[in-house]
């Protein structure tokens, strides 16, 4: 349930900031359109590779192929409003992104990928509030009207809730594992 939770966020959130960069891509032709391309496409295609990585453990090739494919359509789908040089910025993070993920997924041992799980995910969640503080800065100073565009108040109380329920679906999925291995323990004890 946690990866479905996790593959939820960052699909939600990077769509959320692919809308919210095309909504303003002439205010963000600068560097800030470049920085805020290359860190949602290493953002998000770092946890997607993770969870590809745990989800196809044993197939790192299935795996890096499926979250480089991700990284690509975020990278140039994020990249292409605002320039060639974003477009090239996105993708490149992204690929390097999702080809680490792959590889830690890969390494987690199956039944301890949890906490690198969440802490990806608040990860990946600080660097969206990131995203969104620095396109709401860069609206600030491009534009005299600020009433127009949203704070980023709003998207921090969203990402905090985000990270409760990881934090709370992490430590549902902890406890039947901790209760079946007592249950085991004492079965076992039983038997002697």
């Amino acid at each position: 349930m946690l990866i479905l939770i996790s593959t939820l966020i960052v699909i939600i959130y990077t769509i959320i900031c692919i809308v919210k960069v095309y909504n303003h891509k002439n205010k963000l032709v600068n560097m800030t359109g470049m920085t805020v391309v290359m860190v949602l496409g290493m953002a998000s295609s770092l946890v997607m590779g993770l969870i590809a990585g745990i989800a196809f453990k044993g197939d790192i090739t299935l795996s890096t192929i499926l979250v480089i494919s991700f990284s690509l359509v975020v990278g140039a789908l994020v990249g292409r409003f605002i320039n060639l040089l974003a477009l090239a910025e996105g993708i490149a993070g992204g690929v390097m992104g999702g080809m680490m993920g792959a590889m830690l997924g890969e390494m987690m041992p199956s039944d301890n990928f949890k906490l690198m799980l969440v802490f990806t995910d608040v990860l990946f969640i600080t660097c969206f509030l990131f995203i969104i503080h620095m396109i709401n800065s860069e609206l600030k100073r491009v534009e005299d009207s600020v009433s127009r565009y949203s704070r980023t108040f709003p998207w921090i109380v969203t990402s905090v809730i985000s990270v409760v329920i990881i934090l709370t679906f992490s430590q549902l999925e902890a406890k039947p594992l901790l209760s079946n291995v007592n249950v085991q323990e004492n079965q076992h004890h039983h038997h002697q």
